[in-house]
């Protein structure tokens, strides 16, 4: 049974604070929870439906099994009858060595962008990505959802970006940009930071003064923009394409 002192550990979990406070996160549902325990993530302790008891009877971790409404009441998430997980946060990333394809994010706030956006590279076999200290926090229960298990792939540093680039100028730094070349028709240099900035803001001027070349993926059609999720996704795989 969960005790009163484990319930308000998993209410803290759902903000920034709790989670920076107690080095934890939260994986909610089925294909998040399958994914965590298939990974070299440690867990505290694991929160099932009593429902399917059944498929964890052999193993040794902490579970506690509970009713599908109290499910309901631990979770983020609006429908979750499955479960949860609380998992120890990893000590940051220093993406060493960097992979010579590295997708850049400036401003992304959105957390259900930024999980679909590490889902889009799990896809796609980029491994790394680089974020601005403003982006939305990768464990944010929101993030962990969206990408659906790919978030134990693919790694994140958070970093200032200017000083990220001055570090490693082997790699030429590509943007979106709405004023770039036809993405159709641009072949990516063997070592490369894709950018993307935020949809309401773009790229910031300090980052986009260090720009070296620009794309854009053409437009057919009336839409004023596509969204930054999307647009990783249109862009990656044109750069397997090559």
């Amino acid at each position: 049974m969960l005790t009163n002192k484990q319930i308000k550990l998993i209410n803290s979990l759902h903000s920034k604070k709790g989670r920076s406070e107690n080095e934890l996160f939260l994986v909610e549902g089925e294909k998040g929870i399958q994914e965590v325990l298939d990974s070299n993530y440690e867990l505290e302790f694991l929160v099932i439906n009593a429902d399917f008891q059944h498929l964890f009877s052999s193993n040794s971790l902490p579970i506690y099994f509970v009713s599908k409404e109290e499910i309901t009441k631990l979770s983020t998430l609006t429908i979750n009858q499955y479960g949860l997980a609380v998992v120890h946060c990893k000590a940051s990333s220093s993406l060493s060595p960097l992979d010579d394809k590295v997708l850049v994010l400036d401003g992304v706030r959105d957390p259900g962008n930024l999980g679909t956006i590490i889902r889009v590279c799990d896809w796609y076999g980029i491994k790394q990505i680089v974020l601005s200290n403003d982006c939305t926090e990768f464990y944010n229960p929101k993030v962990i959802s969206a990408t659906m298990g790919s978030f134990k792939r693919v790694d994140c540093l958070y970093a200032d970006l200017t000083a990220f680039f001055r570090t490693n100028p082997d790699h030429v730094i590509v943007a979106a940009d709405l004023s770039g070349d036809n993405l159709h028709e641009f072949t990516f240099p063997p070592k490369v930071f894709i950018v993307m900035g935020s949809e309401s803001h773009g790229i910031r001027d300090d980052v986009s003064a260090m720009i070296q070349q620009r794309i854009t993926i053409p437009r057919f059609g009336e839409a004023e923009s596509l969204n930054v999720a999307i647009s990783t996704g249109i862009i990656l795989d044109h750069l397997r394409r090559n």
